[in-house]
């Protein structure tokens, strides 16, 4: 499968993007693996930290009488459960975090391979080339404002033609090496 013209021009259009998603793909990562780390883990209080935090939960309303069975007096309540609020489970799913990290991780390459793809087309330009498609395509500028950054960054003037024949010699340029080995 050779590659064509506008494949090549959706490549540059999302290059940014595609950086944007792999350094957000790798905070995720980060997040996901410290998850992981603890996931499973016990965490015990001392009995002062389980009973001054059962006392700060909730509110309770020892005043209000009750229609059930169940106590209502914090004082008593937190007395006879402290010892059961000493463990904490962290039960998050192991399984599923696992998983998404493999996603990650394939998600990683998948977008590590299309930056390093345009990176390598563009350094097979040369720089006049490069600016213009780096203009155009990356920054998504219009011809208008190439035409004037090419004039501050070079010190001569183009016409917006001659810039557009710069595109499509760095275009054929980047398609000669997409395309090779694949005749």
């Amino acid at each position: 499968m050779k590659y064509i013209k506008e494949e090549v021009e959706v490549m540059l259009r999302k290059y940014k993007e595609n950086e944007a998603k792999l350094t957000e793909i790798k905070l995720k990562q980060e997040e996901y693996e410290e998850r992981l780390k603890y996931a499973g883990t016990v965490n015990i209080e001392s009995k002062e930290e389980a009973i001054a935090g059962m006392q700060l939960s909730g509110q309770t309303y020892n005043n209000i009488p009750a229609k059930t069975n169940k106590i209502t007096d914090r004082t008593y309540n937190t007395a006879m459960s402290y010892k059961k609020e000493q463990n904490h489970i962290n039960k998050e799913n192991r399984v599923f975090l696992e998983r998404k990290l493999t996603e990650f991780e394939q998600e990683e390459k998948n977008l590590n391979k299309k930056i390093v793809r345009v990176k390598n087309l563009l350094a097979g330009l040369t720089k006049e080339e490069r600016f213009v498609i780096e203009e155009y395509y990356l920054n998504n500028s219009n011809w208008d404002y190439v035409e004037k950054e090419y004039f501050s960054e070079f010190e001569k003037h183009k016409t917006i033609k001659r810039l557009q024949s710069h595109r499509d010699k760095a275009i054929e340029k980047m398609l000669n090496i997409l395309n090779t080995g694949l005749e």
